[in-house]
């Protein structure tokens, strides 16, 4: 218990340092905000970036239980062309998004569905800021993340099914059976 606190604790620290803001920051960072997703099972992650180039970005979060979850990320590019981004990867635990948004517009990346253990995770995302604004340079991204608790069948609930499916197949073989002999 006592390093799951440390853990949280930890955590909690680099949100703070990562979204403090000043002048000459690269990337500020929007974290996930782990007291809203324990609270409700959803929340916000994101950044915004002023340097054009290569990116590796990763946001931790905790869960207890066994969870379903599903997340989405989007960047949007002007028609111009400006503030663009273009993402190489995003994952959850190794699970991969799908893109399924592209440019020019809105790029989009989501996760229907990974079961989660209790634990540590990781949204991973790689990829490049293409290009900025004029006088405004920046481009930023932002993700949603969905939990809720997976709901397994009991053991009894399993026996019931496999019996249920043996019950249908043997009715099928037996209704087969008796129409070839009435034939």
């Amino acid at each position: 218990m006592r390093s799951m606190t440390k853990l949280i604790g930890a955590v909690a620290a680099i949100a703070v340092m990562s979204s403090a803001s000043s002048a000459g920051a690269a990337t500020i960072f929007t974290q996930i905000d782990q007291p809203m997703l324990d609270l409700f099972g959803t929340a916000t992650y994101g950044a915004t970036i002023t340097n054009l180039g290569l990116f590796s970005h990763s946001f931790a979060f905790t869960t207890t239980g066994l969870n379903d979850a599903s997340s989405s990320v989007v960047t949007i590019e002007l028609k111009s062309g400006k503030k663009d981004i273009d993402f190489t990867s995003v994952t959850l635990n190794g699970f991969a998004f799908t893109h399924t948004g592209f440019d020019p517009g809105a790029e989009t990346w989501d996760l229907t569905t990974a079961l989660l253990t209790a634990g540590l995770h990781h949204i991973d995302l790689t990829g490049t800021v293409v290009t900025t604004g004029s006088g405004k340079n920046a481009a930023s991204y932002s993700g949603t993340l969905n939990l809720a608790t997976a709901v397994i069948p009991e053991p009894a609930t399993w026996a019931l099914m496999i019996a249920g499916f043996g019950g249908a197949g043997g009715m099928l073989r037996t209704r087969r059976r008796t129409t070839l002999l009435t034939a």
